[in-house]
């Protein structure tokens, strides 16, 4: 029995319309699938030609949760359909073939694409009855010619996980807005049989200015490709072409041949640039470690239309489920590749680009001199650095804090050889004015300010509402700079504290801690929470933030975090350096007994932290902005 969560004489999100031309065992299935579909707000409308097989009529008849329209004959898949539209209530359609088995995600993938307002209609990852690719989409060539991407590929190939425009999709399953649909005529008829009225139909829906989507996140099998054949089939799609080629509104004239069209450019036309980032890996937001910023970077550039490869270069077990969680899935996410494949991949693809964006010093080193290979015979290939962080500003901040601080040559000659091919680069990315200034140092003047961003939303609980001293933040090892500052304020700073405020203080530590020299200070008064999903109750509850690291690279982002929280920090003089703030955003100290004594300050005087509070709130808002993250990327890719 179908059923569906929708209240009695309310309409569905989706009415999906089924043209049964085969037997009971095909439908049977397809109806089977929907009944297990996590999406509920739909109905089904199977069309049946009255005069069906008698089991499969005797089987309609008896079926819960199923309209049926019975027709006198069924005069093709369009004539089917339409008729079933006819009859509909939902605000969107969904049109199958009877041999069609979705997957339990399919219907909510689908009806999350047509919820976007510049797309009109969405198809399917379609795959046989072995799990092999039949289809990601189509294209369409000058004379009428179709090719379905894809055909007889690996499902879990990176080229078709991603979700992208086409110029059709197979209508076995094809979602549509239904205004549309009704405003474009629905399907023409006068196809004969089947074949090519799906064609017809994205196109008239791509002249109306709407997308047509392929989706990989709606993932069906089809048990029976051809009704009666690949003979039968093959005459009817050739008389149907020549009619197709001949509906002057669609210019084909204006398309490529498909034989001389490099399949993968063609698929992936855009308005914009197509653009290969090589980074660390996909951007897991829980991360840190600047993949928020990466994310930020990449839902921008599809706003502004390029379309993005992410080359992921440190291996990762992680699937296309896990990458997608958090990267847009219009990101073409290259997993498996590597440095090892990397080679063969550039051999291959490098064509289809014309830009390159490379971030952090380690990616640098491993691939810049390969793309400016290519940039030497092909000059139009833009190169973008993107530094994220400076990764020897770790060295000579550690140096300064033994007291061994380096020679202004000596830092530029540590600048030198961390960035000396990203004095070739047509562009540069720097986090901070510091780094900026670090890179114009050694010659480099093409130089753009890319921040992280922040979404101001602070908690609301009041200073007096508020308690004990709160630090967030992944410890990788027993000797990273986030545990040697850690252990350093526990140890020196801390008790001092106590000493002027209360020994009830407690200090909360989130974040993963792998480091035992750290852990063994677990205790009633210092709590390590592990990794916390939301931080927003901590932020809310304690009264003060600290970052006492004294040697990083790059920028504190959780200060910025924290502080766009609406929680005052007081941190390293480093930590403050690094950000450019003053002493009315965030307190800092360049000794234990001074950041003891900051921490006092900022956690006792009401008026001092609410200064700190509000005038770290206005800094966000003023560098850490969305608005500059487009800007920065539009005036580098102009």
């Amino acid at each position: 029995m179908l059923e569906s969560n929708l209240e009695e004489g309310s309409p569905p999100d989706v009415s999906v319309v089924i043209v049964a031309r085969n037997s009971l065992a095909e439908l049977n299935a397809c109806l089977g699938a929907l009944e297990e579909s996590a999406f509920r707000s739909f109905e089904v409308i199977v069309v049946v030609d009255a005069n069906a097989d008698p089991e499969l009529t005797e089987y309609l008849k008896r079926s819960d949760g199923v309209q049926v329209e019975w027709l006198d004959s069924i005069l093709g898949y369009a004539y089917g359909w339409n008729r079933g539209a006819g009859v509909s209530r939902g605000r969107a359609l969904l049109f199958l073939k009877d041999d069609t088995v979705v997957e339990r995600e399919a219907l909510g993938s689908s009806i999350n694409c047509l919820d976007h307002d510049e797309v009109g209609a969405v198809g399917a990852m379609l795959l046989n009855s072995e799990g092999v690719l039949i289809e990601a989409g189509s294209c369409v060539g000058k004379d009428g010619r179709c090719r379905g991407i894809g055909r007889g590929w690996n499902p879990d190939d990176f080229r078709v996980q991603f979700r992208r425009n086409v110029a059709f999709c197979s209508a076995s399953y094809l979602g549509v807005d239904r205004e549309l649909f009704e405003s474009v005529g629905g399907f023409d008829e006068s196809y004969h049989d089947e074949y090519y009225e799906d064609v017809d139909l994205c196109l008239k829906i791509q002249n109306q200015g709407k997308r047509v989507v392929y989706d990989p996140g709606s993932r069906v099998v089809r048990t029976l490709e051809f009704r009666d054949g690949w003979e039968s089939a093959s005459a009817i799609m050739d008389a149907n072409r020549d009619k197709f080629a001949k509906s002057a509104h669609f210019r084909l004239n204006r398309l490529p041949a498909l034989e001389d069209s490099d399949i993968e450019q063609y698929f992936e036309r855009v308005s914009g640039r197509r653009l290969l980032w090589i980074e660390d890996s996909p951007p897991f937001a829980h991360m840190g470690a600047g993949f928020p910023r990466t994310l930020e970077m990449l839902t921008a550039l599809l706003e502004l239309g390029h379309r993005v490869t992410l080359l992921p270069t440190f291996m990762t077990t992680s699937d296309f489920v896990d990458v997608y969680r958090d990267a847009p899935r219009e990101v073409e996410v290259a997993l498996g590749i590597g440095e090892l494949g990397f080679d063969d991949f550039w051999k291959e693809r490098a064509a289809s680009f014309d830009t390159v964006i490379i971030s952090r010093p380690n990616n640098l080193k491993d691939f810049g001199q390969r793309i400016l290979d290519t940039k030497n015979s092909r000059p139009d290939l833009a190169f973008i650095y993107d530094a994220e962080a400076i990764f020897v500003n770790r060295e000579i901040s550690e140096r300064r804090s033994q007291g061994n601080a380096p020679s202004k040559q000596e830092e530029i000659g540590l600048l030198e050889a961390e960035l000396f091919l990203a004095k070739r680069a047509d562009a540069v990315f720097a986090i901070s004015e510091g780094e900026k200034a670090q890179f114009e140092s050694i010659g480099v003047t093409d130089v753009t300010l890319l921040r992280h961003h922040s979404p101001i939303v602070p908690t609301s609980r009041s200073f007096e509402e508020r308690k004990d001293i709160l630090f967030v933040g992944a410890v990788h090892s027993g000797t990273a700079p986030s545990a040697l500052g850690l252990i350093d304020f526990i140890e020196n700073a801390l008790p001092e504290i106590r000493s002027k405020l209360g020994t009830d203080i407690k200090l909360y530590c989130a974040g993963r801690y792998h480091s035992e020299s750290l852990l063994r200070y677990a205790s009633d008064s210092e709590i390590f929470l592990g990794f916390v999903e939301d931080l927003d109750k901590w932020y809310d509850r304690c009264r003060l933030f600290i970052a006492p690291a004294k040697y990083a690279a790059g920028i504190p982002l959780k200060i910025i975090e924290a502080s766009s929280k609406g929680i005052p920090v007081v941190g390293s003089e480093l930590a403050r350096e690094q950000l450019g703030w003053s002493l009315d955003e965030m307190l800092s100290g360049d000794s234990d007994a001074a950041f003891a004594s900051a921490c006092v300050q900022a956690y006792r005087d009401k008026t001092l932290w609410e200064r700190l509070r509000s005038g770290a709130l206005e800094r966000i808002r003023d560098d850490y902005g969305r608005d500059a993250i487009v800007d920065a990327l539009e005036r580098a890719l102009d």
